[in-house]
């Protein structure tokens, strides 16, 4: 703030005789404001660590064309594949009776398949089983066997002591092998083992009877008989119902 002096004059009388007078100097109301200059800040210049870009790995671009090419690739190879597998199921359901084929789809056609094929095993392990046991016995017991064919059923019966094979051919009708059953316990031939086979409208039976001692059936011919006489009766039934 800037400061001025009084200045009073050297001749006192003319000081008190005009009468005593100050002037006061006029003092600014606006201050000067002190301007600091505060000295710029200087930033310190910090280099940040270089970060090195990552490498990508090209990608393999394919055009249109490429890609449409596996595409109808890919188709050309299904369409054969089904094809081949429609060649095979026809192939297989030509193989098997009607009676195993319920539908035509190929669930039907590989189940039919599979029971048809354990069916075939059962009959092969039952034919093995009977041809080994007869073989074995014939040396030692004396057997015996009678065929007897007709329209109505092939029947071929073999007996070993009180043990009989019943092989019968005939044409498939209804519940004919409850009758079957029924008909040899009332003729008193106890069932021991029973496989079935069919092939179309035909069916093959295979029988292992035991002969009870209330049996009057004595020989194969008896046997073979009362077998016809049987089926005879069965086709009649069949017919009338």
């Amino acid at each position: 703030m800037a400061l001025e002096a009084v200045v009073f004059s050297q001749d006192l009388y003319s000081l008190f005789a005009g009468g005593l007078s100050f002037e006061y100097p006029q003092i600014p109301h606006d201050f000067p404001e002190k301007q600091t200059e505060n000295p710029p800040l200087e930033l310190e210049s910090r280099t940040p660590n270089p970060v090195k870009p990552r490498k990508r790995r090209p990608k393999s671009r394919k055009n249109k064309q490429e890609i449409e090419n596996q595409r109808m690739t890919h188709i050309a190879v299904e369409r054969n594949r089904r094809k081949q597998m429609n060649e095979y199921l026809s192939v297989l359901r030509s193989l098997m009776p009607d009676s195993y084929i319920q539908r035509g789809d190929q669930a039907s056609i590989v189940g039919g398949a599979i029971n048809f094929v354990k069916e075939l095993e059962q009959q092969v392990q039952f034919l093995s089983t009977d041809s080994s046991s007869c073989s074995s016995c014939s040396s030692s017991c004396s057997s015996s066997s009678q065929t007897q064919s007709s329209s109505i059923a092939d029947i071929e019966v073999t007996m070993v002591e009180n043990h009989a094979n019943l092989k019968i051919r005939s044409k498939k009708r209804p519940k004919q092998v409850l009758k079957i059953v029924a008909g040899l316990q009332a003729l008193f031939l106890s069932v021991l083992h029973l496989n079935i086979s069919t092939m179309n409208q035909v069916v093959h039976y295979c029988l292992s009877v035991k002969v009870e001692d209330d049996c009057k059936l004595s020989s194969v011919d008896e046997i073979a008989c009362a077998l016809h006489q049987l089926l005879s009766r069965i086709e009649v039934e069949s017919v009338m119902n």
